[in-house]
């Protein structure tokens, strides 16, 4: 395996690594937000909120060297 190949591995496993946090988030939220049925929330909320958790997840991991450079000073 080259060098081209183990850098683009290492990207794609850092990508599903993100999206696999995301999803873990949002089933969290989404048994939460089952646990609390009684207040009527409606599951498309939930649906929404994954959505958001996914592109908040993607923003993250595509600029994450620019947000710990700005974090850092």
């Amino acid at each position: 395996m080259n060098d081209t190949t183990k850098q683009i591995l290492i990207s794609r496993l850092k990508s599903f690594a993100w999206r696999l946090g995301g999803y873990i988030a949002t089933a969290l939220l989404a048994w939460g937000v089952e646990t609390l049925t009684a207040v009527g929330i409606d599951p498309a909320i939930v649906a929404v909120v994954a959505l958001i958790v996914g592109e908040i997840t993607k923003f993250i991991n595509m600029n994450l060297p620019e947000i710990k450079a700005n974090t850092n000073g």
